[in-house]
């Protein structure tokens, strides 16, 4: 490592400190340097790499001889191509398998093994760089089987299945026996297992590791794929030194991750004891000491997000003790307005508009949790309910979804700050009418009380007709009182610890409606209600702020680490000096050849994955460019399976004649053609072109994009793609659309088979995107109505 590196990576230490993922992000430089040979300096006199290899070939010939090992098998020698930078000048490419023996270890199957019950280890005991031994089995093992199912100290194991690649030395002087889903590598010579150990933990870091984790969801490498891996080998007194090195550098992020936590516990902690005195009523003087030291120390509390949470919470909290505005001794008092609801119940029951309502139990002063200020008043909180619509929740067996049925309100449809144009299922007339007492008129207030004990919303008018689940309670205050202050308090803590205290365990937890009828509710005056809304509006505002101004702080401390580390990480170029550490500019490639090798990639991480075909292929391709942000220059049109760009035709031929895949059309049984696509050898160079060409920001979006559609059906990813196109045009062209204007433009505006498709199950796929975070953000392109081909 040269001083300027030296220099850079202490700077880094400091500015990763304080950046959001700093300190994972220098652990991963730290082993890039290290892998580049950047990280400590060449000893020209230590024997170079290539003598390394020629020991480590005459141990493979006299363990052979020896009949140790069996003779190993012959790998191909690393080509230009395969080699990710330059390395020093006395490193050496090798493949994993040149430099160590490895095999997988013992298959569980209890009617077939035999032996004696031996401790084993599997997938499920290894982490990265240690082991989770409180959880052993046993199997039996023969004798004879433990040479090969044994590891012993020094022995790196490797995960084949589940996190393929996470890895661990083992490190303890007694043996101890492995599973089949486990490579064993024992290393020749003195290669350092601790350095290769390192080099897993880099390429999984960077993302690397993926070029050899095969499958969808569950990867797995292959003892094969194990061998093939392309690893950087130092010489044999550098391994060590290198070792020791990220040792080193490693423990000084263990203590900064210490020191970080230990700083913002510290902040939590003093933070919350400011709180407690800020909600002391009992004590005045601590009210004011916590107002004043939180004003003090607002800027150093108030930089995490935890903290701003929890000042949310002390603002709706000191609302309902009173805390929040100055009372006014002018106001008419909560008695009087308690007086005036009554009366007004009285007339609509002369009236005939309600029945003769049953008498709420008194509050006796031992119920009462705290004393409120002059002119408040405790009342059950089914006083402050307008008697025509009483609390009440709604249909209990609502049945399957139907089409053009009615509106059905259930638990994931409440949201305070923005309800969606229509709730997302449709349920029978016949069904619904059964339960008229709880159909909306819009504005209403409504809670879950079943599983989300409390969730709040409001239904919006075009809601107006729905009717609402079982697991949801219509509440409807009385035009007498503040509907916005009700609001505020139902979500304060003081009335969710009520909610949340006297639920009921069934399948779910459930709230009684008596429970909500019967819960205390501090009632201000009136004119105080209205000041106290005013305040917390203005409040809760400025926590938005606050909370923006940290995402802000955040994104410029993030922006800035990477800024710095983004040359130190970067591979070095091959025409120049290791040392040099140059910035490396972007191949310049045409458009042809980039849009060729995204369709690769996404070729070679879908072929095997259950219903991808042509379909799924222009839809992944679709959303590579308007979501991921790829410059594929498309022009997708609304066709029958759109959004659809007939470049597809081309790649396909071009796949075939370059030999990167064989493309196969299949009959199904329906009559409709399916492609599916064979991967060829040939595949892997456009793929990694693809790699090298996408930013490692894009391809971890593009991974996260494409693994979502892996398991669903050709159907469904065009229901996803077409959603998706529909609303991010709406967006290209200024609008900011409803749920229900995206299906309906869908299924109107799209081609006439777009209509299959049902409004409430297209709705469900609107939240699935939602939930998957796969959002427009009116990227172009935008589609064409241009009908002229056929996709099947």
């Amino acid at each position: 490592m040269n001083r300027h590196t030296a220099e850079l990576l202490e700077k880094h230490f400091d500015t990763a400190f304080a950046a959001p993922g700093g300190i994972k992000k220098l652990r991963e430089l730290i082993l890039t340097l290290a892998m580049q040979g950047r990280l400590v300096p060449q000893d020209p006199d230590d024997p170079p790499a290539s003598e390394l290899l020629k020991e480590i070939e005459a141990e493979k010939q006299r363990l052979v001889k020896e009949d140790k090992i069996k003779k190993p098998n012959l790998l191909p020698p690393v080509t230009e191509q395969e080699k990710p930078y330059t390395l020093p000048q006395e490193w050496e490419w090798v493949r994993f398998g040149e430099i160590a023996q490895h095999n997988s270890g013992k298959t569980l199957d209890c009617g077939r093994n035999t032996g004696l019950p031996r401790r084993y280890i599997t997938t499920s005991n290894v982490y990265w760089g240690k082991f989770q031994l409180n959880n052993v089995r046993e199997m039996l093992i023969r004798e004879d089987e433990l040479d090969k199912c044994s590891a012993r100290k020094g022995d790196l194991l490797i995960c084949e299945g589940g996190e393929a690649g996470r890895a661990a030395v083992w490190e303890l002087d007694e043996e101890i026996c492995f599973q089949n889903h486990l490579h064993r590598a024992r290393f020749y010579e003195d290669v350092n297992p601790y350095f290769a150990y390192r080099f897993f933990e880099k390429i999984n870091a960077s993302g690397e590791i993926n070029n050899y984790r095969k499958g969808v969801g569950i990867s797995n490498m292959s003892s094969k794929v194990l061998a093939s891996i392309v690893f950087p080998l130092p010489p044999k007194s550098e391994h060590h030194r290198i070792v020791a090195k990220i040792d080193e550098l490693m423990a000084r992020c263990d203590e900064l991750e210490k020191l970080r936590t230990a700083q913002q516990d510290k902040r939590l902690t003093i933070h919350a004891a400011a709180i407690k005195q800020l909600l002391n009523i009992a004590e005045p003087d601590r009210h004011q000491h916590a107002q004043a030291f939180l004003a003090e120390h607002f800027d150093e509390l108030y930089t995490i997000k935890e903290n701003v949470a929890e000042l949310r919470k002390t603002i709706l909290q000191l609302a309902v003790i009173g805390k929040l505005v100055p009372q006014n001794p002018n106001d008419q008092p909560a008695s009087e307005l308690l007086k005036e609801i009554e009366a007004e119940k009285q007339r609509l029951v002369q009236e005939g508009k309600i029945k003769k309502l049953k008498s709420l139990p008194p509050i006796a002063e031992q119920e009462k949790p705290y004393a409120l200020p002059r002119g408040w008043e405790w009342v059950r909180f089914d006083g402050l309910i307008n008697q025509e619509f009483p609390i009440g929740y709604g249909v209990l067996v609502p049945g399957p979804d139907v089409e053009d049925g009615m509106p059905f309100v259930r638990i994931e449809d409440l949201d305070i700050k923005a309800p969606k144009a229509q709730p997302g299922k449709q349920i029978s007339e016949s069904i619904a009418q059964k339960f008229e007492r709880t159909r909306l008129i819009g504005g209403e207030i409504l809670m879950g009380v079943v599983g989300s004990i409390g969730k709040l919303g409001i239904a919006p008018k075009e809601w107006a007709g729905a009717y609402i689940a079982r697991a949801v309670c219509r509440i409807v205050p009385t035009y007498m009182v503040s509907k916005k202050y009700i609001l505020w308090i139902l979500q304060s803590g003081f009335m969710q610890r009520n909610f949340h205290g006297n639920t009921r365990i069934l399948a779910q937890p459930t709230l009684n409606i008596g429970l909500i009828r019967n819960s205390l509710t501090p009632l201000p005056p009136l004119a105080e209600q209205e000041c106290i809304v005013s305040k917390i509006n203005q409040l809760i505002l400025q926590c938005d702020s606050l909370e923006h101004q940290i995402d802000a702080a955040t994104k410029k401390r993030a922006e800035l680490l990477n800024a710095l580390l983004q040359p130190q990480s970067q591979a070095t170029s091959k025409e120049q000096p290791v040392n040099d550490m140059p910035c490396v500019t972007a191949e310049i490639v045409n458009l042809a050849a980039y849009r060729a090798a995204i369709g690769c990639y996404v070729v070679e991480k879908l072929a095997n994955a259950p219903y991808f075909g042509r379909t799924a292929a222009t839809k992944v391709m679709y959303l590579a460019q308007a979501h991921v942000g790829l410059e594929l220059n498309l022009r997708p049109e609304r066709e029958a399976a759109g959004p659809l760009d007939t470049w597809i035709y081309d790649f396909e031929r071009q796949g075939q004649s370059q030999g990167w895949f064989e493309v196969d059309e299949k009959t199904l049984t329906t009559g409709r053609k399916k492609t599916e696509y064979r991967c060829l050898s040939a595949l892997s160079e456009p793929v990694a072109k693809a790699e090298a060409l996408m930013s490692s920001g894009q391809k971890a979006e593009f991974d996260r994009l494409i693994y979502p559609l892996a398991d669903k059906k050709t159907e469904e990813v065009e229901i996803i793609a077409t959603l998706f196109a529909v609303w991010n045009d709406f967006l290209i062209d200024g609008i900011q659309p409803t749920d229900e204007q995206i299906i309906s433009d869908m299924r109107k505006n799209w081609h006439k088979r777009k209509a299959r498709f049902s409004p409430a199950g297209l709705g469900r796929w609107l939240d699935w995107l939602r939930g998957e975070k796969i959002i427009p953000r009116g990227l172009p392109p935008r589609t064409v109505q241009q009908p002229k081909l056929k996709l099947d």
